[in-house]
């Protein structure tokens, strides 16, 4: 086999296996998926993480943010509405990937020292963009003085 085909071979095996894993574990129906998952970033950046989460056609106030001190996470949860932009004359269903309804994604975040009271959001375009601060680290040096003997 030349190797552009072997290239190509791995190219298509690597894009097709998510969907093949999803094919065989099977994909969460709509009426029984209790939730659907975000996909995330996390980037460290030198004084903060940036977790960026894709929920397109989701509005902002349908966003919930908490971060959970005891597994040092951020859950990011929320809603998306179905929107059927079809004119009811739907004579058959081809492919479905997009999830709607109720979502959750839990976020394990680095051992990293953060000031959560700093936490911020922003959501735009379909993106939500979290900045977790990172505590400063302050060096505290102390003068001892040494008696003798």
């Amino acid at each position: 086999m030349p190797k552009r085909d072997i290239e190509e071979w791995f190219w298509h095996v690597g894009t097709d296996l998510p969907r093949s894993v999803d094919d065989l574990v099977g994909r969460p129906q709509v009426a029984s998926a209790k939730f659907w998952e975000p996909r995330v970033d996390l980037i460290e950046e030198d004084d903060r993480l940036l977790l960026k989460a894709e929920i397109a056609g989701v509005a902002g106030d349908d966003i919930q943010l908490l971060y959970i001190p005891d597994r040092h996470a951020i859950i990011i949860k929320g809603f998306r509405p179905e929107s059927d932009l079809s004119d009811g004359n739907r004579t058959g269903i081809h492919q479905l990937e997009i999830y709607y309804g109720d979502f959750q994604r839990e976020v394990s975040l680095p051992d990293i020292s953060i000031d959560a009271s700093r936490i911020r959001a922003q959501y735009r375009n379909g993106i939500l963009i979290v900045l977790i601060p990172k505590l400063d680290q302050i060096v505290v040096t102390k003068t001892v003085t040494f008696h003798t003997l």
